[in-house]
């Protein structure tokens, strides 16, 4: 009995080491793929900075549309086509 359970002990110390070992090299393994996952690129920070412009002016359109009201959205529709000329002059 005595050395079933010496037996089961050390399997237990055993599997507890390289369960530990285990779970430290998937844990810096996943860290690394996610950096270099998320390397910043020349079309990622172009992608930002269109998102940065296009929350900016969303966000300046609401304040206008709160200061003077329907007269804004007068602007906007004045500025939609200018915005697809620009866009598709090429």
């Amino acid at each position: 009995m005595k050395e079933r359970e010496a037996r089961i002990r050390r399997e237990l110390k055993l599997e507890e080491e390289q369960a530990a070992g285990d779970y430290r090299s998937r844990i810096s393994g996943s860290f690394q793929a996610a950096r270099n996952r998320n390397k910043p690129s020349g079309t990622s920070a172009r992608s930002s900075l269109m998102r940065l412009g296009i929350i900016l002016f969303l966000v300046l359109f609401i304040i206008a549309y709160i200061q003077w009201g329907q007269v804004a959205l007068y602007g906007l529709a004045l500025f939609v086509p200018f915005y697809f000329y620009l866009k598709f002059k090429k």
